[in-house]
């Protein structure tokens, strides 16, 4: 079963998220849909983060490393623990988040160079 965003060959989610990650297709083309961020977030689909719309990591982080991103979307974004996320505390602070901070702590440029 594909994702029903996903109709002749075309990601119909790209026109609410506006970029092209790579490696979706496992996800678009089988029941894996289930567990995408974007199918999640867009259908309003369990608890997610009030940011989550707005949040630069998304998409950044998403462009690099689909699995990745939807691991950490699943233990942040997607759950109760998005209070422990570093860029939601920042923001209810009332503080500037960094684009390329992730919501561990880390950043875009430290978890690539961790990359073999």
């Amino acid at each position: 079963m594909k994702c029903p965003m996903y109709v002749d060959y075309t990601r119909e989610c790209l026109e609410k998220i506006d970029f092209l990650p790579q490696n979706t297709l496992a996800y678009c083309e089988t029941a894996k849909h289930k567990e995408c961020p974007f199918y999640r977030t867009l259908n309003d689909i369990g608890l997610h983060c009030d940011y989550v719309g707005a949040c630069a990591a998304y998409k950044h982080f998403g462009i690099h490393d689909f699995e990745q991103f939807v691991k950490i979307t699943r233990e942040y974004c997607l759950s109760e623990n998005n209070v422990k996320c570093e860029r939601f505390k920042l923001r209810k602070a009332g503080k500037a988040v960094p684009e390329e901070l992730l919501p561990d702590g880390n950043t875009i440029e430290k978890r690539r160079k961790q990359k073999p």
